[in-house]
């Protein structure tokens, strides 16, 4: 009988001869967080209270190799926060293999990141990725199970990939990203200064998503983007109390339903000076964000809950109601979104910044502020967000007023 072969033996053997062709990088950090918890929200009852961890911190210890066409990165983490006990958590970000069929003709095989489109708050053309990309102290990405096969020319760049094989329907997680197995393909043309991208993905829960982008460069400081997607079907968390007309579930209500065809859309303008400073305005919509009405009948059905109380029990009252609260989950609470940012890049690593996104439909407003400083292996981040604006607004409304975060990131090697 053979020998048996151990996972550390056959790593070794796979890389053995070839020592001198990896690459080995490890870094550590080390992310706290503040979160100040809004009492002037109706949203804010014990059961909401109990699920937010004002103070907590994640460490992670990340590790990337890359050997000819394989590359894999993983991370542990530990995450502890005020009132739980601390978490262990192993991720694998990314593991895939890229091959070469002949030249300007590749493959992919495995576990990847891959994020298309344009724009800075909003990616409308993100539609396997599908990045959040308005949150904040976020870990590394982790990437999507694929097979790919990309060519290259001198302009043009295409990539046709399956994504998430063998899942069929799949579902949506908590954090809205989609689990289902589709098809989707991505045309990139660089051509003067222009940047230009359509996408087109068919898959079982959004039926037909295609949209077109673009970014044009105009002389030394100013540049434009736009983007636009339309799909057949779209996704958002409801509560399903408003729709048979109850007043509390006793299991929770809120699930993802699907609604019809929409558009998203992104167009934004940048000025960059020689002194480093720099000025972006952009907007956005998002169909599969809510309406104004939506909040406001979810408004009607929390201010509903709460006046049953003496009538029914508390613990019901205050779980529906923290059940309702995983609205303010969406990446976008509203659909009509417009940021301004203003930043600074002293060329040096120190790149402060202040964004303002408001949301007209309602007087909302997140005001961020936050500072980057990088060095040759050393990384750090500070910021704070506040959320307001009218009281009505959903983000006035939101059960967390302000977030206060750092990270401290070492490469190690």
């Amino acid at each position: 009988m053979s020998p048996r072969l151990t996972f550390p033996a056959l790593l070794a053997l796979l890389l053995s001869g070839t020592a001198a062709a990896v690459e080995i990088h490890a870094a550590i950090s080390v992310a706290p967080e503040y979160r100040a918890r809004n009492d002037a929200s109706s949203y804010l009852t014990d059961a909401t209270a109990a699920e937010i961890a004002t103070r907590s911190s994640r460490q992670d210890i990340e590790l990337r190799l890359q050997q000819g066409g394989l590359n894999a990165q993983g991370t542990l983490r530990q995450q502890v926060a005020n009132g739980s006990s601390p978490e262990y958590h192993g991720v694998a970000n990314q593991f895939y293999y890229d091959g070469r069929i002949a030249d300007g003709l590749g493959w992919t095989v495995g576990k990847k990141v891959l994020s298309w489109g344009v724009g800075f708050g909003f990616k409308p053309l993100d539609v396997v990725q599908r990045e959040d990309r308005r949150s904040v102290n976020a870990p590394p990405l982790v990437g999507v199970p694929l097979l790919a096969l990309e060519r290259f020319t001198g302009s043009d760049a295409w990539t046709i990939a399956w994504t998430r094989p063998g899942q069929g329907d799949g579902d949506i997680n908590n954090d809205g990203g989609e689990r289902d197995s589709a098809l989707a393909l991505h045309w990139y043309r660089l051509a003067g200064d222009n940047d230009v991208h359509g996408v087109l993905r068919v898959s079982p829960r959004r039926r037909l998503e295609a949209g077109f982008g673009a970014t044009r460069i105009l002389g030394d400081e100013w540049a434009i983007h736009g983007a636009a997607l339309y799909q057949r079907r779209g996704w958002r968390r409801t509560n399903a109390l408003l729709d048979d007309g109850g007043a509390l579930a006793a299991t929770d209500p809120m699930m993802y339903a699907a609604h019809g065809g929409g558009v998203k859309s992104v167009a934004g303008v940048q000025w960059t000076g020689e002194s480093g400073i720099s000025l972006l305005a952009e907007a956005w919509y998002d169909a599969d964000a809510y309406r104004e009405g939506d909040w406001r009948a979810l408004d009607a059905l929390t201010a509903q809950q709460l006046a049953l109380r003496g009538v029914a029990p508390a613990a019901a009252i205050d779980g529906n109601i923290a059940w309702s609260s995983q609205a303010f989950l969406a990446s976008n609470l509203l659909r009509k979104n417009v940021l301004l940012r203003l930043a600074y890049d002293d060329r040096d690593g120190f790149k402060p910044y202040g964004e303002l996104l408001v949301t007209p439909g309602d007087g909302g407003r997140v005001l961020t502020l936050g500072a980057v400083w990088e060095g040759d292996r050393q990384r750090y981040t500070l910021g704070a967000r506040q959320v307001g604006g009218a009281a009505d607004s959903a983000y006035a409304q939101a059960p967390i007023k302000r977030v206060i975060w750092a990270e401290w990131r070492l490469a190690v090697f």
